[in-house]
């Protein structure tokens, strides 16, 4: 696919969100000045094709494979957040007690399954700004200048150029961090960052949000603050039961959704039964 300068590319501009008609929950986009839409965003949002088709890696595999453990039970999770959706939560942020449990993989194989033919317009935005991956696991690059702490940098100079996401499938669109780029990790605790996120949201039915740990800093705290609900990723015979609970401390119980075992092995099954 052919790479297109962001300046060179349509612009979307996305009202305000209510209620349909179908009932569930959905949402759709009211054009700005009709009737309910309130007042119309700061800025628009546009899209633009990724420089490189995603690569065939676990990641993006595993979603081919209709009768995998992981997918079901992906799909399971689903469900359980369109339920959530359904009560007016659609912005979840994906954190870990410490680093490398893999918070950032699970992010995105969720990111994939909400967007699964195309039965939600889902947005996965990078808020680990000190160690950005999703370029990477998704094989993708970010439009120079375009990582998601550098537009919020311009925003706080007053820009009003709309926010750049990346186009990964008609359904998935991706807010990352350029790799090797200079990040602007300050900026996760300015006031622009929840107001970028409650704007982005107003136009897709699910964000994701890819996060840092918990222990250690302040910044999940931040992003809690940002989010509807939190989903923690513990890694199998890796987390700590006692970093679990020093993590749920931390943050609270108020908007956690509940953890999720990744990497999970069953003791029962065939393989471990081997001598």
């Amino acid at each position: 696919m052919a790479y297109e300068s962001p300046s060179k590319t349509l612009v979307v501009q996305r009202g305000a969100m209510v209620p349909s008609s179908g009932g569930g929950g959905a949402m759709v986009p009211v054009s700005v000045g009709a009737p309910g839409a309130g007042p119309a965003p700061d800025s628009p949002v546009r899209v633009v094709p990724a420089w490189a088709a995603p690569p065939d890696t676990k990641v993006l595999v595993m979603l081919g494979d209709s009768a995998s453990e992981a997918t079901t039970s992906l799909r399971v999770l689903r469900h359980k957040l369109e339920q959530k959706r359904a009560e007016g939560m659609w912005t979840f942020a994906v954190t870990s007690p410490k680093e490398r449990e893999g918070k950032s993989t699970f992010a995105t194989q969720l990111a994939l399954v909400l967007s699964e033919s195309q039965r939600a317009r889902v947005l996965l935005v990078e808020a680990n700004f000190y160690k950005p991956t999703l370029a990477t696991i998704l094989g993708f690059r970010v439009p120079q200048g375009y990582g998601f702490s550098a537009q919020i940098v311009r925003k706080m100079r007053g820009s009003m150029e709309p926010w750049c996401v990346t186009a990964l499938g008609p359904a998935l669109h991706v807010l990352a961090e350029a790799p090797g780029e200079k990040t602007f990790p300050e900026t996760l605790h300015s006031t622009h960052f929840q107001n970028a996120i409650g704007f982005l949201a107003r136009g897709y039915d699910f964000l994701v949000v890819d996060s840092p740990s918990i222990l250690g800093s302040g910044d999940m705290n931040v992003i809690e603050n940002a989010v509807d609900g939190i989903i923690v990723v513990l890694r199998s015979n890796h987390s700590r039961t006692g970093d679990l609970r020093d993590a749920v401390k931390q943050i609270g119980e108020r908007k956690t959704v509940g953890a999720v075992i990744w990497d999970f092995e069953d003791p029962d099954s065939p393989k471990k039964k081997k001598r």
